[in-house]
């Protein structure tokens, strides 16, 4: 009877694949969200949208930064589970702009969107990043599987494979070689701190981590509530900003320590420094969570939208300087949490251990080069027929390439440059080196905000 089963499923598969465009997968199908999330894996992911959703996934207040994406309906067949009437938007600012006039776009897609308790392996969504500002094509699978090597609650990664399918434009058409993320959401929260009933937050544009007042809605714009803020867990996100930025230097001292985990914030901090990890809150004030589990507990910090470590932020300085940033003081000036933190002695010691630990050990050349081998294998045959990626370039970021034909954009797209994989783990290792003989003084980078009017839309992610 079992067998089967199976059979009538493996024959379901192949007829909503036929029906709405997906691919034969020939792999053995995850059966729990750990299974899926491998790092080396690749899986195939097929989206099937209709034409007048596909027009509708652009989005209406123009394509930069800020741009408003809405959900649509769409099929999914995710490593071989079909999912139907999943929500499907774009995402990213920087990776959506990069990409316009192609259809490798980055999205979202949100299982139970339009059918209530729709789930994928017990996950509610999933972020599918399209990698056009990686000719590496590993960055951010690099920078995460660094994170978790630290226990350090960050999001898994898997990669994929996807075809896209919209009737009378696209047949199954390869879009090319993307990197799963995993949603930092509930799922994910109870998974981590064994609850989702916290607050999480996600920052955006806070360098300073600003008091502003009691009422909470005063926070909103500022620190982007993703939960509900219960008056208790609001309270305790006041009383920590409020100690931050107004308390004398005595009162911090004795009380940062019950509102973060000085191990924990050390090794975040350290894992942004050796990384050159700038387009953060270490001089932007974004790109990463705090969630606060319970009222009376501390802040964990937890990192996101990695796709600009390695020393590859464009307005955060040349590559040169990124390679040099500063082991004493890798954050723009302003950054008040981490400016207070490094008066402390205690704080400052357990930074320059966590530090000099993650160059020795997971950072060091071996383990590094190691990990990079690992990552290239799984995803060199993809990018070899992805259209809107450079083969030698990223063949380029492991090693010389022999082959000395000059590279060329296929797809209409131009390959976006960035410092080579390969030179930033050589050089950051001699400028940390050469940091901590004192022979030379690291880079500190400057804060520059993005002008924007009063009623500038937040950027959604």
């Amino acid at each position: 009877m079992m067998k089967y089963t199976r059979k009538l499923f493996g024959a379901f598969v192949c007829i909503w694949g036929c029906v709405f465009g997906g691919v034969a997968t020939g792999q053995v199908l995850p059966k729990t969200a750990d299974a899926f999330f491998q790092d080396t894996k690749v899986w195939d992911v097929a989206l099937t949208v209709s034409p007048e959703n596909y027009s509708a996934l652009e989005p209406g207040n123009g394509r930069d930064f800020g741009a408003d994406f809405e959900y649509v309906r769409a099929n999914a067949i995710v490593a071989g589970e079909a999912l139907q009437n999943v929500g499907l938007r774009y995402k990213g600012n920087s990776s959506f702009s990069t990409a316009r006039g192609i259809p490798k776009k980055s999205f979202k897609i949100d299982f139970n969107r339009f059918v209530k308790g729709q789930k994928f392996l017990g996950l509610t969504k999933l972020n599918l990043n399209n990698n056009v500002l990686d000719p590496s094509q590993i960055r951010e699978a690099l920078a995460y599987r660094l994170w978790r090597k630290l226990e350090l609650p960050g999001a898994r990664t898997v990669f994929a494979r996807v075809t896209l399918t919209v009737p009378g434009r696209y047949d199954k058409k390869l879009l090319g070689l993307y990197v799963v993320v995993e949603q930092v959401n509930g799922p994910f929260l109870k998974g981590r701190f064994g609850t989702d009933k916290g607050l999480l937050l996600k920052p955006e544009r806070s360098l300073s981590m600003p008091y502003l007042g009691e009422a909470f809605t005063e926070y909103e714009r500022e620190y982007v509530p993703k939960s509900d803020a219960k008056p208790l867990l609001a309270k305790r996100l006041m009383e920590f900003t409020r100690l931050v930025s107004q308390a004398d230097d005595a009162t911090f001292g004795e009380q940062i320590g019950g509102f973060v985990d000085f191990g924990q914030l050390a090794r975040f901090t350290a894992a942004h420094t050796v990384l050159s990890h700038l387009d953060s809150f270490l001089l932007r004030g974004h790109n990463y969570y705090l969630y606060l589990p319970k009222a009376g507990g501390k802040f964990a910090f937890l990192p996101w939208d990695v796709n600009s470590t390695f020393a590859s932020h464009r307005s955060a300085g040349s590559p040169e300087q990124q390679f040099n940033l500063s082991v004493k003081q890798p954050f723009a000036k302003g950054q008040r949490l981490l400016e207070r933190l490094m008066k402390l002695k205690s704080f400052r010691e357990s930074y320059g251990e966590e530090l000099k630990k993650l160059v020795r050990t997971h950072f060091s050349r071996e383990a590094i080069g190691r990990d990079m081998t690992e990552l290239r294998k799984a995803v060199e045959s993809t990018v070899r027929e992805d259209e809107y990626s450079d083969y030698r370039e990223f063949v380029n970021n492991f090693e010389i390439p022999k082959d000395s034909t000059p590279s060329e954009s296929r797809g209409g797209f131009r390959v976006v440059r960035k410092p080579l994989l390969r030179e930033f783990v050589a050089k950051r290792h001699e400028s940390i080196s050469a940091q901590w003989a004192g022979e030379r003084e690291g880079y500190t980078p400057g804060s520059r905000r993005r002008s924007g009017g009063k009623g500038e839309r937040r950027p959604r992610r």
